[in-house]
């Protein structure tokens, strides 16, 4: 019997941390860890290199077609690109191309132009390296290079405005 319960406690401590980190993550508002550098192609044609970045504040967020809470933040998120673009924030939308082409990531995003950036993460190796466990997630890095904040699950209609003011 003791066995049987082993798997199952595991699993619910597991889920404890999980949970209790994407409420703590978010608001580690002084904490700086470098962000891993990464080059990746653009969706439109090119590469982006973070390094070339530095001196913007970039919002990093990780999403899939797939992923309905990643669908869901897509026109806040493209808003608040617009919004925030004259401020000096770049936001890089990074498919981690799990199940998916770039022509289904064309197909998905139709003929309208955005206000961010499609990086196309073939393997997910850039999200790997941010330890990106679920998507979405958001990163917010400084102009100096720093992760200043992680957000995890969808973003709501002005947080992201929110998470990078005191950083512009």
């Amino acid at each position: 019997m003791v066995k049987s319960l082993k798997a199952p406690v595991v699993i619910v401590v597991i889920m404890a941390v999980v949970l209790i980190a994407s409420f703590i993550l978010p608001t580690l508002r002084g904490s700086k860890v470098t962000a891993p550098d990464f080059s990746l192609p653009v969706l439109d044609g090119g590469e982006v290199n973070l390094a070339g970045l530095k001196g913007q504040v970039v919002v990093l967020n990780f999403w899939a077609t797939w992923c309905p809470y990643c669908v869901a933040e897509m026109e806040e998120l493209d808003a608040a690109a617009a919004r925030l673009a004259p401020r000096g924030v770049k936001v890089l939308a990074v498919n981690i191309m799990q199940r998916e082409t770039e022509d289904s990531i064309r197909r998905f995003l139709g003929e309208k132009r955005h206000n961010y950036m499609v990086l196309l993460d073939a393997g997910s190796r850039v999200a790997g390296s941010y330890g990106v466990g679920g998507i979405p997630t958001t990163f917010i890095i400084d102009r100096q290079g720093q992760i200043r904040r992680v957000k995890q699950g969808p973003l709501a209609p002005g947080e992201l405005d929110n998470l990078v003011k005191d950083l512009l």
